[in-house]
């Protein structure tokens, strides 16, 4: 199969592809800039401005979106359509990231021991600790600029990065430059948890300089697209959900009117603190009643075409059930016994339509929310979106 799909992919004509070249200049001087990263977010297509802060990059028509990134400077990503198939030519300007006086903006922070508590937050709920991810190593850790909150009730993280977090996982063969733009991890009381991270990946495949073992690296690389969002994108795309592993139905959440009130929450995780009687927090009732439907739901009830675009919406939930790999063992610690068999995530379609491609990309991704175990995954799990199976 594989060998078929590149003999598909190597046939396929030349306008499929453009050259996109330019130079990269400082936008104050104009002075060119050697070494910046010019990369397609999430795959392994990217390159760096040569001496003289020229760049080469062949790109898929396909292609959406560009990053442009260099150290000290602020980072650009912008849309780019390449439908016509005509090759470009341009010049990017990066400004430098400076403060009011002028200088440079870096950051170091001391690594005592609450910065290494931070840190062991910020990899469980970035890298991930699934049986793949928990191979993963965070190169420069020192870039890091972690801060924390803490009120009664609730616990606070935020990430910031004064270069792109190098990442190295043996485990998939990648090691990935991972531009982080915004990282939330929010704790309130003992149940509920929310964790938000954005940023722009760029993948390199290490397989063969670190000569790691061909079979077990594809091996876990599709056992890390089996059921992920991507599979599931992709899928949809297709329009085979159901031939590739998917049930999708609906889940209606309504507030619980016996949920305590905010004021009232706050009460009780104050006497919780005083007394250390965690009774207190396992009595409290569910925040939310869920109604799961019982039918599976067509696509066309949660996708519309508009434009010329694929778009998911819908109102409430999507309740995803994949049935053909079980649930990593550590996620199941945790769980409820009902989703120790199959892998099960809830999806939530915030404000705006989210556009899907082929390639199993989405966008935007801030209106597009994954929990259960896709939203478990993490940054440990990823997959360039040139990945195939």
């Amino acid at each position: 199969m594989m060998k078929y799909f590149l003999l598909l992919l190597f046939s396929l004509p030349c306008f499929s592809q453009v050259l996109f070249e330019g130079v990269i200049k400082d936008a104050a001087t104009k002075e060119v800039l050697q070494g910046a990263s010019i990369y397609v977010p999430n795959s392994t297509r990217g390159t760096y401005s040569d001496l003289e802060g020229k760049f080469s990059l062949v790109l898929p028509i396909t292609s959406k979106e560009i990053v442009v990134s260099f150290i000290g400077y602020t980072t650009i990503k912008t849309n780019i359509d390449l439908s016509d198939g005509k090759n470009l030519n341009k010049t990017i300007y990066l400004r430098e990231i400076k403060n009011e006086l002028n200088e440079v903006i870096v950051i170091k922070q001391k690594r005592d021991k609450n910065w290494e508590k931070m840190f062991q937050v910020f990899k469980t709920n970035f890298i991930g600790n699934s049986e793949i991810a928990i191979n993963a190593e965070i190169l420069n850790p020192e870039d890091l600029i972690l801060n924390e909150e803490e009120t009664p009730g609730k616990y606070k993280l935020t990430a910031n990065a004064n270069k792109p977090l190098q990442i190295k996982n043996k485990t998939t063969g990648y090691i990935i430059s991972y531009e982080l733009i915004q990282f939330n991890h929010i704790v309130i009381g003992h149940s509920q948890i929310y964790t938000f991270y954005l940023g722009y990946p760029f993948f390199k495949d290490i397989t063969k300089e670190e000569k790691l073992n061909q079979k077990k690296i594809q091996k876990k690389r599709l056992e890390a697209y089996l059921g992920s969002p991507m599979h599931f994108i992709r899928a949809l795309y297709n329009q085979n959900l159901t031939e590739e592993g998917f049930n999708v139905r609906q889940l209606i959440k309504t507030p619980n009117p016996d949920y305590p009130s905010d004021t009232e929450l706050e009460k009780i995780l104050t006497e919780v603190k005083q007394t250390n009687d965690y009774s207190l927090i396992r009595k409290l009732p569910q925040k939310e009643i869920n109604k799961l439907e019982t039918t599976l739901l067509p696509i066309s009830k949660f996708t519309i075409e508009e434009n010329e675009k694929k778009l998911i919406k819908f109102d409430n939930y999507l309740y995803v059930t994949y049935i053909k790999a079980a649930p990593d063992e550590k996620y199941l610690i945790y769980s409820p016994k009902s989703e120790s068999t199959f892998q099960v995530s809830q999806l939530k379609n915030e404000d705006e339509p989210v556009e899907y491609f082929a390639d199993g990309n989405y966008y935007n991704p801030a209106n597009l929310f994954f929990y259960g175990y896709m939203g478990w995954k993490k940054v440990g799990d990823m997959l360039p979106f040139d990945y195939q199976p």
